[in-house]
């Protein structure tokens, strides 16, 4: 969700650990058996019902998982499954994370300060209420992933366990609690838990049946959070390490993809967005046309994150249009990690770098229509440029801004639909809607000594990848773009 993650070990126990029902040893995961899964991003409905028929992951090949996705405010939600019997969660799909989350405890005990008052976690993960529910111990791989160490005897260590015991792979104590820190402030505590997952699934074999089938998947380790900041609801983490939740169904080895209907479609039942993990994500981009490849760049710094280069922007006409060069901070990625072009579903709106940002909007103003500036707007929205467009009608699709192209590196060109770059804050009035650049500024991270911290130059957020279908080719290393009606091919 945040292109800067820090994680921290704590050893003051604050979340829900009583909740717990047990300790399992074992470190299980699915066989790598699945080619593809094919999953959705839905905020009401729920990817379970008693009424259909349950099988295991360890029994069936699957051909693909696939889920809905639909927007929410500032991003789009998956359904998630959790325990036997299931209970359901809307969580934010996020690429620019690993760690898997939900809301625990109560719906009282449960804690997220800095929040606001209109979003609030419904519901509650209660792990007593699930027959399937693991405590994870102390030395799993998980339990070190999550704790960052670089010393994988830490997390026992801080459990309380004598060297004999961790270090000979015995120390029977949970992992400790965690902190979980975000870019932007946002922040959650929780103890790390085994449980089981249930999506959907195509299958292939005998036996499987016909159509979607509910699939568990055991053993998976998410966190159970008891309090947070700034982060309500939970998150779904597809980043490239062991925690992420495509990592843990063994589907990093291929690659998945989206197409995220446009905003306008929040809260609707009725449209969701298409979640594919596995074979069936990487042969549509490889056998239907339109895509545009670009290569995957990798951080030292940030291993676990998906990057791509960017070598300019150009308004108006592809071909003839006003190009700007970008800096090699965007293009590439130095030998201390810094620098690229973070692919962030948890960021909602792209950003850019100065001064290579202030071109951009410089250049936007002299490029676009005499179209009166909405400084009102500008200030109430914190968008930096907001023009009043003529329209008689929604959905106001036509206006004379200037289309944006990005070109990334290796030829790709993706041209970001018009909605994606200008987007009406406000309902026609007179005849006029106001049109707001849906950039932003990148905000660079301090150190705390005055210096940046590094990291990702840029972001391509959310709102950008709006009828785009994106695919993230983990097989070959690169990630693919193509605009389309989303909601078309939904």
């Amino acid at each position: 969700m945040h292109p800067y993650i820090q994680i921290h070990t704590i050893v003051l126990c604050i979340i829900i650990s009583s909740f717990f029902i047990s300790c399992n040893a074992e470190d299980t995961r699915p066989p790598q058996t699945q080619s593809s899964l094919v999953l959705g991003l839905s905020h009401i409905r729920s990817l379970y019902t008693p009424s259909m028929a349950l099988v295991n992951s360890t029994s069936y090949d699957f051909l693909d998982i696939i889920e809905p996705v639909t927007a929410y405010t500032d991003g789009y939600l998956l359904s998630l499954n959790l325990g036997t019997p299931p209970q359901v969660f809307q969580v934010y799909l996020d690429t620019g994370s690993d760690l898997t989350w939900v809301p625990c405890g109560s719906s009282s005990s449960y804690q997220c300060l800095d929040c606001g008052s209109s979003v609030k976690p419904t519901p509650t993960f209660l792990p007593s209420e699930s027959t399937s529910n693991t405590r994870d111990l102390c030395g799993s791989r998980f339990c070190v992933d999550v704790h960052s160490s670089d010393n994988r005897f830490d997390p026992c260590a801080a459990a309380g366990c004598a060297i004999p015991a961790f270090t000979g792979g015995q120390c029977p104590r949970p992992c400790p609690p965690f902190s979980y820190t975000y870019g932007g402030g946002a922040l959650v505590l929780g103890s790390l838990s085994r449980d089981s997952v249930t999506l959907h699934g195509s299958t292939h074999g005998s036996g499987a049946g016909a159509g979607p089938l509910p699939v568990a998947f055991p053993g998976f380790g998410f966190g159970c959070v008891g309090s947070s900041i700034r982060e309500p609801l939970g998150i779904a983490g597809f980043g490239r390490g062991a925690l992420s939740l495509p990592s843990q169904l063994g589907f990093l080895g291929k690659g998945f993809s989206h197409c995220f209907l446009g905003f306008r479609f929040a809260r609707n039942p009725n449209f969701t967005s298409p979640l594919v993990m596995g074979d069936l994500a990487l042969s549509s981009a490889s056998t239907d046309g339109g895509f545009v490849f670009t290569p995957m760049l990798t951080s030292a710094t940030y291993p676990n994150f998906y990057y791509v280069g960017l070598e300019g922007v150009v308004l108006g006409d592809d071909d003839g249009g006003s190009a700007m060069a970008a800096p090699p901070s965007l293009s590439g990625i130095d030998a201390q990690g810094n620098g690229g072009v973070l692919v962030d579903t948890g960021t909602t709106y792209t950003q850019l770098p100065d001064p290579f940002y202030a071109s951009v909007l410089a250049s936007l103003i002299s490029a676009a229509p005499p179209y009166e500036r909405s400084r009102d707007l500008e200030a109430r929205t914190g968008f930096d440029l907001c023009f009043k467009v003529p329209c008689a009608r929604a959905p106001c699709a036509d206006d004379e801004l200037p289309p944006i192209t990005l070109h990334l590196a290796g030829g790709a060109r993706l041209a970001l639909p018009k909605l994606s770059s200008y987007y009406p804050v406000t309902a026609i009035r007179d005849s006029v809607v106001v049109k707001c650049l849906l950039f932003q500024r990148m905000e660079m991270e301090d150190d705390g000594d005055g210096t940046s911290g590094g990291g990702p130059a840029a972001v391509l957020g959310s709102f950008q990848m709006q009828n785009v279908e994106v695919v993230y080719d983990l097989a070959a290393g690169r990630v693919g773009f193509r605009p389309r009606d989303c909601a078309l091919h939904a």
